[in-house]
């Protein structure tokens, strides 16, 4: 017994010889890695060797002096990266963004301008719901084959809205994974709107 402890305790003791705050590497943590326009993201370096300066890839939105990040009012595409680097004189850190625009809630979501293209591109992207092949007998690239699997007025009765928020799954929309919450949001206030073919 006294054989195996002195073993532990040289154990223990080699390998806190070993190890020197010096010897990790620099990591550079953000509170999301998803952020909508205008919003905030804090963040925070934890083992940094000396002075750290802050910088954003590309020069898209605003770094604070309290270890904010402040995303841009306004971006020109639905979603685009930014990276957020840390940097010392011996050491870099960096960490992904994605900003997503902020849908306005008095706007008038487009059938023909945002629906479609949305359903076309996320749910039709293998012809499953379009151009002749219609899975569980669900067609998505008409207005009025859309509009059948609608409630207007009424998100949570429609099965359109239902499908994108499932948990399941198995059972949610599209089958390659969720779509972006915003995406969601439009059909929500698409469907709030009356689900009229604009």
């Amino acid at each position: 017994m006294l054989v195996v402890k002195r073993f532990w305790v040289a154990l223990m003791f080699t390998l806190s010889a070993c190890t020197t705050p010096g010897e990790f590497s620099m990591e550079l943590n953000t509170s999301t890695n998803v952020a909508k326009t205008s919003d905030t993201v804090s963040f925070y370096v934890s083992h940094a060797d000396g002075d750290i300066t802050f910088t954003i890839s590309p020069n898209t939105g605003l770094i604070a002096s309290n270890n904010l990040y402040i995303a841009p009012a306004t971006i020109l595409n639905d979603s685009t990266w930014v990276t957020l680097y840390a940097q010392t004189a011996t050491q870099t850190a960096s960490r992904k963004i994605l900003l997503v625009k902020a849908q306005a809630t008095d706007t008038v979501i487009s059938f023909a301008k945002t629906i479609q293209p949305l359903l076309v591109a996320n749910c039709n992207f293998s012809g499953c719901h379009g151009n002749g092949s219609r899975a569980g007998r669900v067609e998505l690239s008409q207005y009025d084959s859309v509009v059948k699997f609608v409630v207007p007025y009424q998100p949570g009765k429609s099965l359109l809205y239902a499908s994108l928020i499932k948990t399941d799954p198995l059972r949610r929309m599209p089958p390659a994974g969720p779509l972006h919450p915003y995406k969601i949001n439009w059909v929500s206030k698409w469907i709030e709107q009356g689900a009229v073919n604009n």
